[in-house]
């Protein structure tokens, strides 16, 4: 298994990167929380990231969306320097913040209106099409409480993606979902990042899920490097039940005792 440490991601063609975070550091009241981190994400592809509880998974996640910017060091998406948050990136967090007054079309459309650019017949066409895809066909005029847990969360990824992002972002968006609902929506996230040939980076604390959503896994470790290793599971559905998945599994776990240390 290949991996690569920090001083990796300063090299690489710029045309096939989009994220590229260059000896980045952050502090929280006065205490830092990640220290020095080298990362270049590439165009199209899908990263897991994970990584013990307190180690800045979120704030790495939220410094590549523009919702906070580093103490030391540089961001870039597309070469240019990020400055803010930028319509082109979509971002899921755990809480999927749906509005209760609005209906499901009503939250798939909004990002469409508020760019001023569409007219309401495309706007229209494009929420349809999308809801079909993600399974939402005859709940568009659904409010959030009417909703499953697992529709709550198509309806938030619907939202998501009708802007067609070049970068996904998603901090445990399935953690309260039951397995079953759980696997369904991890489908439905990697068939539309290939579609959309987006960029998508995914915190979680589930390793099943690390494995099955990232073709490349980032481990962030104790000491703030950021380790990427190969993913040999990678959207491999008919592996979840063979030995080879949990020993796959038991792998990722020993390494992540093992960052703890570093």
């Amino acid at each position: 298994m290949k991996e690569k440490t920090n001083s990796d991601y300063l090299t690489g063609r710029e045309e096939d990167i989009l994220v590229r975070m260059r000896d980045v550091s952050f502090d929280y009241e006065e205490k830092r929380i990640l220290w020095n981190i080298n990362l270049a994400l590439k165009k199209g592809a899908s990263y897991s990231l994970i990584g013990k509880s307190g180690t800045g998974k979120s704030t790495l996640l939220n410094l590549a969306a523009g919702l906070l910017s580093p103490k030391e060091g540089s961001i870039e998406i597309l070469s240019a320097p990020l400055k803010g948050t930028r319509k082109e990136t979509a971002i899921m967090f755990q809480e999927l913040a749906l509005f209760p007054w609005q209906t499901v079309y009503q939250a798939a459309s909004m990002p469409l209106k508020l760019s001023g650019k569409k007219e309401k017949q495309e706007i229209d066409r494009r929420v349809a099409e999308l809801l079909e895809e993600l399974g939402l066909s005859g709940l568009q005029n659904k409010y959030p409480h009417q909703l499953s847990g697992g529709e709550r969360q198509r309806a938030a990824l619907a939202r998501g993606l009708i802007g067609q992002p070049d970068l996904l972002l998603m901090d445990e968006p399935t953690s309260s979902l039951d397995s079953i609902t759980k696997e369904a929506i991890q489908e439905l996230i990697i068939k539309q990042q290939q579609k959309l040939k987006a960029t998508l980076l995914f915190v979680t604390h589930d390793m099943e899920e690390a494995l099955i959503l990232g073709e490349r896994i980032l481990l962030l470790n104790g000491d703030g490097t950021v380790t990427e290793l190969e993913n040999p599971c990678y959207f491999r559905k008919e592996q979840r039940k063979s030995i080879e998945f949990y020993e796959q599994c038991i792998h990722f776990k020993e390494l992540l005792e093992e960052s703890e240390t570093r």
